[in-house]
């Protein structure tokens, strides 16, 4: 054996040597077919350097939303000028659609001159002629030598192949493509559930819920004294998260993908993102909730602990192009085809009039007046929330419980800190707002889907502080527990637990607080691996499943696989800090001075404008019990988990025949349209 594989396994020989079972934690004293036809005119740790050696003070510094600035910024962009002509058709190649489920169809021709521009579109099916062109597309152009044409609202009428193409002409060139769609009929045998209830912890993988069983479950010479919630499922599988721009996800895109069952763009939610420059302009297609009020008049539930018009949250029912288009998502909510019927969570903020203190609006519109409007039972606090069920079940329920993002756990339940806490002392927990959903949803006979959101385990994660994300996967995880509780006895629920992407964090053994070693001793030196490791100290006197004290003397190690460079002590800190901040002189990240202050740097490996760790690529864990569960006991791309959900609840969507106003062809110019006669 090599000395450098016998470093890396703790077992060296000669004098002081430390073997296998030897452990530094000891030292430390610690413990343990057809055609249908268009045409339309028209580097490692950075010496002894402290934290508090940092140039600039904290109140210098810029706090950045590591999900502000996600879209590409040092990337060539993909769209440059050009003078060679290009076509693209929206959905995609390869896109799965459900019978009946409506899309919008989109050629956009880039690179054209469009007074002169001539598009012939075609749709092939398998049978014969396929007349799914609607007789008066939308056209527009969105820049100088483009030109864009929409048909809204389409639905393919039945299963099969579909082939589609488009061939652009114009004075300044042509170019031609094709796509082909799947079209798939959801599996009508064998028992169908009534109801859906999916769980989705914002930024869990692996390290994470194993995080949760570590702590919430605890664990001896080797063996976990139980398992949680989630672990418990009838099914496991994973799912691969990378939209279509990107082999790297955000939480629009990814949860869209399970809304939709289909792919998006960073940043993009219930749309193929098209060359408008409008966030509301881009080729919609058909969310779960729409979809499911639409062909069943189910209920739709939606349960965060983030924003209610954070990205998860207004995926299951919204369309943009651009997450943060907050106001845009609360005037979509009050759309009846997509309207929630239970929404809890953060997000105050943008349902207050702009004259109301703590409102993000830019109107005077008073959306929690306007959702009471229309039949909503209103909480504010958790007090309310109590008041309302107990006044008797509303047949809609509306609670915003803070101007943002509600706080983690350890903030709310553990350490509650005014100072943190600050105007909203009386915040309900994801369990609290779960049952309450349930209650108000099952009075629906038609059945129900309810997202549950555990959103600051991300949330947590991008700051690098385990502690806090582990104990938010504990607290969904007593969630889904609430589900199957609710369910077991019904047998018509489809429960699903799963995330929408991976993230840096793991979990590489413990850290040990030390005693009395010297000052200059760099934290790292505390943490144990292999047999230093040991067990964690965490406990849980009053059994609730949460431990009692975050930062015991041996506490869990967590590693990140990408951060910026930031200051770490590798304990946990009684408030959430920030590991770097913008500098606005340069627009880079510094070391945040007041995140462990004393400790030393550790060297970054992300771009040098990251403030936060970002998410990863790797696979998420999926699981699922109840009727259609082992329809995820597999490897699933993302998109499919609408598909598996769709063949859980058997679901067949009311489809469209094929309209009398079909056709094969037809001429677009700027100024008129004229149809021509159907074909086939």
């Amino acid at each position: 054996m090599s000395d450098k594989h016998s470093h890396q396994h703790g077992e060296q020989d000669g004098d002081g040597a430390r073997g296998g079972f030897f452990t530094r934690r000891g030292l430390l004293g610690t413990g343990a077919g057809g055609l249908a036809t268009a045409i339309v005119w028209g580097s490692g740790l950075r010496g002894a350097e402290k934290a508090a050696a940092a140039p600039v003070s904290a109140a210098a510094l810029n706090h950045k939303d590591p999900h502000a600035f996600t879209g590409v910024v040092r990337r060539v962009a993909l769209s440059t000028a050009t003078t060679t002509s290009a076509v693209r058709i929206l959905p995609l190649d390869r896109a799965k659609f459900q019978v009946g489920a409506t899309f919008d169809l989109r050629v956009e021709a880039t690179g054209v001159d469009p007074e002169t521009t001539r598009i012939v579109i075609r749709v092939a099916g398998q049978d014969g002629p396929a007349p799914l062109l609607s007789p008066a597309p939308l056209r527009s152009s969105s820049a100088e030598d483009s030109v864009e044409v929409t048909y809204e609202g389409l639905t393919y009428p039945e299963a099969g192949t579909f082939t589609i193409s488009a061939e652009v002409t114009s004075s300044a060139g042509q170019a031609s493509t094709e796509v082909r769609h799947e079209v798939v009929l959801a599996d009508a045998d064998g028992k169908k559930a009534k109801n859906v209830i999916f769980f989705l912890g914002d930024g869990m993988g692996p390290a994470a819920i194993t995080g949760a069983r570590i702590l919430s479950k605890g664990i001896s010479e080797g063996k976990y004294h139980g398992l949680l919630e989630m672990d418990r499922m009838d099914h496991r599988g994973n799912v691969t998260t990378s939209g279509s721009d990107s082999i790297a996800t955000d939480s629009a895109n990814s949860m869209s993908a399970y809304m939709t069952g289909h792919k998006s763009a960073v940043n993009a939610m219930g749309v193929y993102p098209g060359n408008d420059p409008d966030p509301a302009r881009s080729p919609r297609v058909e969310t779960m909730a729409e979809v499911l009020k639409r062909s069943r008049g189910m209920s739709i539930g939606i349960v965060t602990t983030a924003e209610i018009q954070d990205a998860t949250p207004a995926a299951v029912f919204a369309h943009t192009r651009r997450r943060s288009e907050y106001a845009a998502i609360m005037d979509q909510a009050l759309t009846p085809e997509q309207m929630p019927d239970v929404y809890m969570g953060g997000g105050r903020a943008s349902l207050l009039p702009q004259s109301q203190e703590g409102s993000r609006r830019t109107d005077d519109r008073d959306l929690v007046a306007e959702f009471k409007d229309k039949g909503f039972a209103y909480a504010g606090t958790r007090t309310e929330l109590e008041a309302v069920m107990a006044a008797g079940t509303p047949e809609k329920l509306l609670g915003t419980f803070a101007l943002g993002n509600l706080n983690v756990y350890i903030d709310r339940e553990i350490t509650p800190n005014p100072e943190v806490l600050g105007d909203f002392p009386d915040q309900p927990g994801l369990v609290e707002m779960t049952k309450a959903a349930l209650k108000v949803l099952e009075q629906n006979d038609k059945g129900f889907f309810l997202m549950v959101e555990g959103a600051s385990i991300d949330k947590s994660e991008h700051p690098l502080d385990g502690p806090r994300a582990v104990y938010d996967t504990i607290e969904l995880d007593q969630a889904v527990g609430v589900a199957k509780e609710w369910a077991k006895d019904r047998g018509d629920t489809l429960i699903v637990v799963t995330a929408d992407h991976n993230h840096a964090m793991s979990i590489a053994g413990t850290h040990s607080v030390p005693k009395d070693t010297a000052d200059d001793e760099p934290a790292r030196q505390a943490n144990g691996v292999y047999a230093d490791a040991g067990f964690p100290t965490y406990v849980d006197a009053d059994g609730d499943g949460f431990p009692d004290d975050p930062n015991p003397d041996v506490q869990l190690f967590f590693g990140w696989s990408n951060h910026p460079d930031h200051p770490d002590d590798f304990t946990h800190n009684p408030v959430l800090v920030q590991p770097a901040l913008e500098d606005p002189a340069t627009e880079r990240a510094v070391p945040n001075p007041e995140r462990d202050p004393g400790s030393v740097v550790q060297i970054g490996n992300l771009p040098l404008e990251e403030t936060n760790c970002v998410h990863t690529v790797e696979d998420v864990n999926i699981m699922a019990s109840g009727p259609g569960s082992e329809r995820f006991n597999a490897v699933l791309d993302n998109t499919e988990v609408f598909h598996a959900v769709c063949d859980g609840l058997g679901l067949r969507v009311p489809g469209y025949l094929l309209r009398s106003s079909g056709v094969a062809e037809m001429d677009v110019t700027a100024e008129a349209a004229e149809q021509s006669a159907l074909v086939g």
